[in-house]
């Protein structure tokens, strides 16, 4: 449940700041929360709480000012900003030209298979950083779940193996990246704290699941037009956080 809430936290970090949104987020009973999420984490992950206490200090209600200026200097308000949100952004700059279309399919798969679907006015792509983290999150509600109830192995299973492969093919593929890249950007502030404990709590978690993660030295992918149209016209539709909704 620990790892639910980060990764909660990160998805409700990285969407559009709204001064609502940094009120939830630094108010004290929600910094409880995440102070006591993060010191289970840290138990088995120590290098984790000095980064994780630097965040919470700049997670003050005066700051918030701070995080959009960074936030619109790093992201923008374009598809692909300095810094893209986006996983299909990053990778080999040689892949095949149906890398981006077949990795939001299989995304998209990932996120039917756990009975979640797009919402019809969704604003952002299956790749975008809070959508893969909310799914992370929804991953291990349901892996604490089965342990709770003491469900059937093959469910834990299920659940345990899905989080492998997604940080294996996923999120911890391109997050280093992003983060390295954020950090250099934003430098020494809210965003530059954020970008330091994401890339200390991936890092953390691909160990928990033995799965090396991706290079911090990920390119961008050139823009090509095609690969743009192509991604445009292959039905996914563009998704804000909390999304991913379970069908009735």
């Amino acid at each position: 449940m620990a790892r639910s809430f980060v990764y909660r936290f990160l998805a409700q970090c990285y969407q559009d700041p709204t001064q609502e949104g940094w009120t939830w987020m630094t108010e004290a009973s929600y910094q409880q929360g995440l102070g006591s999420a993060i010191r289970i984490i840290a138990a088995t992950a120590p290098p984790l709480a000095d980064i994780a206490t630097t965040l919470r200090s700049q997670l003050k209600q005066d700051q918030f000012e701070s995080f959009l200026a960074a936030y619109l200097a790093a992201f923008g308000h374009a598809a692909r900003g300095r810094c893209p949100l986006n996983e299909i952004e990053y990778g080999d700059i040689k892949a095949d030209p149906l890398f981006q279309p077949h990795r939001l399919a299989d995304l998209a798969a990932f996120y039917r298979a756990f009975g979640l679907e797009v919402a019809e006015d969704a604003d952002e792509r299956h790749d975008h950083i809070c959508l893969e983290c909310e799914f992370m999150c929804v991953l291990a509600a349901k892996e604490a779940y089965a342990l709770e109830h003491q469900l059937d192995l093959e469910v834990l299973s299920v659940c345990r193996n899905a989080q492998r492969r997604f940080l294996r093919e996923h999120l911890g593929r391109w997050t280093p990246a992003f983060a390295r890249r954020l950090a250099r950007m934003s430098g020494d502030n809210p965003l530059g704290a954020l970008a330091n404990f994401t890339h200390a709590f991936i890092e953390a978690d691909c160990a928990r699941f033995g799965v090396s993660p991706g290079s911090e030295d990920l390119l961008l992918r050139p823009v090509d037009e095609s690969a743009e149209s192509m991604c445009t016209s292959c039905g996914v539709t563009r998704m804000p956080p909390a999304a991913l909704a379970q069908p009735c």
